[in-house]
């Protein structure tokens, strides 16, 4: 961008000489970005986040360097390594698909669970992720999409979105009922019923929005 020092104006362009008065143009200003720097996540909060890596790096090491001093027939550190690991995994996540709620939502389910999970085996096969973590992560998903619903006043097209995640959570701790591999049924049933139940008050509370979008989306 260049200057007019007789109009005291900022010229965009290639022009040497003002539209104006046509004064010849001071060209110090000429490698000026025009557009503004609009700093992402990462650059706002940068000391905080190099803050959080150099604790989390500090506890693994610490943790690594007592389990070496007073060794035990379990190496926990690589435990307390790999929880941190995960919890930076779905920090991440969050905030990569922090615009998109329902798929945010819908990502850190599958991180969790997956995560409990292997913990799971890593530890020695309990059950406690089929039994109570996976289905207790489904139906906080379901209560939080819910909530985001409302206040966030989503339209038709996310309606259809958050209708698609209630049948997906709903369904995988029916499916592990179904198939005999949860001892503690209690908590795959309450995640059961309680998708049914928010998908039928959708659907009564919202269904002529949500068929409209499917018919726009489709042209039924």
């Amino acid at each position: 961008m260049k200057f007019c020092n007789n109009c005291k104006v900022n010229i965009r362009g290639q022009n040497k000489y003002c539209p104006l008065c046509q004064s010849e143009l001071d060209a110090e200003n000429e490698t000026e970005n025009i557009f503004p720097n609009i700093p992402t996540i990462f650059h706002k909060h940068n000391y905080f986040i190099r803050v959080m890596i150099l604790i989390s790096v500090a506890v693994s090491v610490i943790c690594a360097a007592i389990n070496i001093l007073f060794p035990t027939d379990i190496w926990w550190s690589l435990f307390v390594a790999v929880g941190i690991a995960c919890f930076w995994v779905s920090i991440s996540v969050a905030i990569l698909k922090r615009r998109n709620l329902p798929k945010n939502i819908l990502y850190q389910v599958i991180i969790l669970s997956s995560i409990s999970f292997l913990w799971d085996l890593l530890i020695g096969w309990q059950g406690w992720s089929l039994d109570y973590v996976i289905p207790i992560i489904c139906t906080l998903a379901m209560a939080a999409m819910a909530i985001i619903a409302k206040v966030a006043n989503l339209q038709a097209a996310d309606y259809l979105i958050y209708m698609l995640i209630d049948v997906v959570l709903g369904i995988i701790p029916l499916i592990l009922v179904f198939l005999n591999v949860v001892n503690m049924r209690i908590p795959s049933l309450i995640c059961t019923v309680s998708s049914i139940i928010s998908l039928t008050a959708l659907i009564l509370f919202e269904g002529e929005n949500m068929f409209s979008e499917i018919k726009r989306r489709f042209r039924v």
